[in-house]
């Protein structure tokens, strides 16, 4: 059973703080090992390329098994999937604990991209139980306390680096984090019972066809995603492309631009993940303020575009400082607002593999964004900078004359429904 039918609005609250704390020991979790992997497999003997390879490998890995996953969830139920993704990350973070070669670090990460998807199936939950006008308020909260894991992950992870058999320590208790959070969802998070697909011989029969892997199978199980949302996905890869390339050379170029130390860095690092956890806080209002999706993403991914600007060629370490604090808050703006644009458009029943497929395209971007960055370092170690830029400018024009036209039509619509009733 996966919850009650009656669900009321205590039970509710429940449920959303349960989520929330297991958010942030996802995060708290992650976070911890992070910064450790790649000094880690260097020891281990593995060569530059090959840690890259190590690296990559979870990023191509959850591109492939987001849009699956996801749509297992609206099969089989959220929750279910949930707890299977928690048990599964555990398992791959033990491995991680254990693993003495190069070999052993590269399986231990198969796991992880195959099943770390607890943050997308939280998501779900809350799409699912969320009155519409509360999901703004409830998806910020929840960004605001996943990142908080991620303020305190770095430091204490970095600190217990130091003692001997560090990283076996760290990646014991990431295991163990994950171990606590299935405990949490078995006994604590019941959500309502959901419309789940009958188990007919039709049924069976259309589920093996979505968990093919025959490439024309899959395109056909989604189409009716990517024809209300692909929009949305265009300018979420962009947006996220442009970030997380300029990040693939953050630490480069303040060594080079300002000669601060690690430390500094680091610590630079958290304070924008705390402006992040504030701003999560208030994005429900301002959305609310805003009254506009569509608008208040524009607005946020302009102000990201001149803050990528201000980054890139910052004359001073304030100036870097006061940019590195507003792109916290309009990141954390727009991650809200793409999201529960999505969600809204979607149908109830694929709000999973919706969910999944918006997490491959970070996937994606994650996955290419270092190589490109480093190319484009081989001429300038503003590169990443310049085409973050170029790709947040592409993105705000998709804006305009994509997303803006696809609303606008939704609008017409339902206006035309409304003079037929």
């Amino acid at each position: 059973m996966e919850g009650k039918e009656h669900f009321d609005e205590r039970q509710r609250q429940r449920l959303t703080y349960c989520l929330y704390l297991v958010g942030f020991l996802d995060l708290f979790g992650v976070s911890l090992l992070i910064p450790l992997i790649s000094h880690h497999a260097r020891e281990l003997g593995a060569s530059p390329t090959t840690v890259g390879m190590i690296m990559s490998i979870y990023g191509t890995l959850q591109l492939i098994s987001g849009p699956f996953v996801g749509r297992w969830s609206d099969v089989s139920g959220r929750r279910f999937v949930l707890l299977f993704c928690l048990l599964m990350t555990g398992v791959g973070y033990f491995l991680k604990s254990i693993a003495t070669t190069v070999l052993f670090l590269i399986l231990s990460r198969i796991p992880l991209g195959l099943f770390k998807h607890g943050m997308e199936a939280n998501k779900a939950l809350f799409a699912e139980t969320t009155p519409k006008e509360d999901r703004p308020r409830v998806f910020g909260q929840y960004n605001a306390c996943s990142s908080t894991g991620f303020i305190l992950g770095p430091l204490i992870g970095g600190y217990l680096s130091e003692v001997e058999g560090g990283f076996y320590t760290v990646a014991r208790i990431t295991s163990l984090l994950f171990f606590l959070n299935f405990v949490i969802v078995f006994f604590f998070i019941h959500p309502p019972i959901a419309k789940t697909l009958s188990r007919t011989e039709s049924v069976r029969a259309f589920t093996t066809d979505e968990f093919s892997l025959n490439i024309k199978d899959f395109f056909k199980s989604f189409r009716l995603i990517f024809d209300t949302c692909f929009d949305i996905f265009i300018v979420r890869f962009l947006m996220a492309f442009a970030i997380i390339i300029y990040r693939s050379n953050f630490s480069l170029m303040l060594q080079q631009e300002f000669d601060i130390t690690p430390k500094t860095i680091g610590q630079l690092i958290s304070f924008g993940s705390m402006v992040s956890t504030a701003a999560g806080m208030f994005t429900g209002r301002i959305v609310k303020f805003y009254s506009n999706e569509t608008r208040l993403l524009l607005h946020s991914s302009i102000a990201q575009v001149l803050t990528l600007i201000g980054l890139t060629f910052a004359a001073n370490l304030p100036m870097f400082v006061f940019c590195i604090t507003c792109l916290s808050v309009e990141n954390s703006v727009s991650r809200v607002c793409i999201t529960d644009m999505s969600v809204k458009r979607s149908n109830r029943d694929n709000t999973g593999a919706l969910l999944g497929l918006s997490a491959s395209l970070m996937s994606t971007a994650r996955a290419i964004a270092p190589f490109i960055a480093g190319l484009s370092q081989e001429i300038s170690y503003k590169g990443p900078g310049i085409i973050g830029i170029t790709s947040g400018v592409i993105g705000c024009v998709c804006i305009v004359t994509i997303l803006k036209s696809s609303d606008s039509d939704t609008h017409k619509k339902d206006d035309t429904q409304k003079k037929d009733d």
